[in-house]
C-alpha cells in the first residue's frame, strides 16, 4: 500500500503530460495503425476537438479564474463524448483488451474511460461554487440535438410505415414519402457512407464517416446492423440467412433522395477489410 501511495503521489503532477501523450498516441494509432473510429462528421469533429482541448488544458487554465466555468462546461461535454466512445467500443471488448495488456497498444481503447473518470473526479473535488451544475449542464447539452434527431427519425419511420409492407425496401416507393431531413440523409447513407456499428463491413467497404447522433437513435432501437434503419434497401433475408441487395443499391437510393450530396467520402479505412491503414 505504501508503494502504491508513493506511485500515486509521483503520478499526480505528471498526469497532465501523460494525458497529452495518451491523446496524441491514441489519435496516431487510430489514424495510422488500427482505425477503431472513422472520421467524425463536421459538428462532431468540433465538439471532440474543443472538449478534448478543455480537458487537456484544465490543469494549466484553471489558474485563470475567468476561464474556470467555461472549462468545466466543456469538460462536461468531454465526459459525454468519452462515455459515447466507450459504448461504441463496447464495454465487453474493453474488458477483453485487458487480457492483452502486455501488448500496450490495445490498452489505448481505455483512453476514453481514463479521461472520463478524470473529468468527473476534477469536478467532484473542485472548490468552485456550482462546479457540478456547470459540468452537468455541459454533459447534458448534447441531449438537445439528440432529441431533434430522434424527432426526425420518428418522422422517417412514420413515412415508411405508411407504405405497404412489400414496398418498404423499394427505393422508388421510399423516395415518394421520405422527408428530406438530416436524419433521413444519415439513414439513407448507412452502410457505405456513415459508420453506425463497430467493425461493420459490407462488400469489403467500411463506411468512412461517424455521426454519434444517428448512431444513438439506432442503438436505442436494436443492436443489429440490419434491424432498426427504416431507410435500408439492403436487408437481411431470413430464408437465405444473407443480406439482400448491395452497397451500390443503397448508394443509388441515397443519390435519388439527395442528388446534391456527395455519395463518397474518402478515408483510409473505407477500402480495407479490418480498418488497417
Amino acid at each position: 500500500m505504501t508503494k502504491l501511495r508513493c506511485f500515486l503521489q509521483w503520478l499526480r503532477p505528471h498526469m497532465p503530460y501523460i494525458n497529452i501523450a495518451l491523446a496524441g498516441t491514441a489519435y496516431w494509432a487510430n489514424e495510422y495503425w488500427f482505425q477503431g473510429f472513422c472520421q467524425p462528421v463536421e459538428w462532431a469533429a468540433w465538439v471532440l476537438a474543443v472538449s478534448t482541448a478543455a480537458f487537456l488544458l484544465w490543469p494549466f487554465a484553471k489558474r485563470i479564474p475567468v476561464l474556470n466555468y467555461l472549462m468545466l462546461f466543456l469538460m462536461g461535454m468531454h465526459f459525454t463524448v468519452c462515455v459515447y466512445c466507450a459504448l461504441f467500443i463496447n464495454p465487453m471488448q474493453l474488458l477483453s483488451m485487458l487480457l492483452f495488456f502486455f501488448l500496450v497498444f490495445p490498452l489505448l481503447l481505455w483512453v476514453p474511460v481514463v479521461f472520463a473518470v478524470q473529468a468527473l473526479n476534477r469536478t467532484m473535488v473542485s472548490a468552485l461554487p456550482g462546479a457540478r451544475w456547470i459540468f452537468g449542464a455541459g454533459a447534458m447539452l448534447l441531449i438537445l440535438p439528440q432529441l431533434w434527431v430522434e424527432k426526425q427519425f420518428r418522422e422517417v419511420e412514420a413515412a415508411v410505415a405508411s407504405l405497404p409492407a412489400a414496398e418498404r425496401h423499394k427505393p422508388s416507393a421510399l423516395a415518394r414519402v421520405v422527408p428530406r431531413s438530416y436524419a433521413a440523409e444519415r439513414l439513407a447513407g448507412a452502410y457505405f457512407k456513415y459508420h453506425n456499428y463497430p467493425e461493420f463491413i459490407l462488400d469489403g467497404w467500411r463506411p468512412p464517416l461517424h455521426d454519434p447522433l444517428i448512431n444513438v437513435s439506432l442503438w436505442a432501437r436494436e443492436a443489429s446492423a440490419y434491424g432498426p434503419n427504416p431507410l435500408k434497401v439492403i436487408y437481411w433475408d431470413a430464408a437465405t440467412d444473407a443480406p439482400h441487395g448491395s452497397l451500390k443499391t443503397q448508394a443509388l437510393f441515397y443519390h435519388l433522395l439527395f442528388p446534391n450530396r456527395p455519395v463518397k467520402a474518402d478515408c483510409i479505412c473505407n477500402q480495407t477489410y479490418d480498418g488497417e491503414g
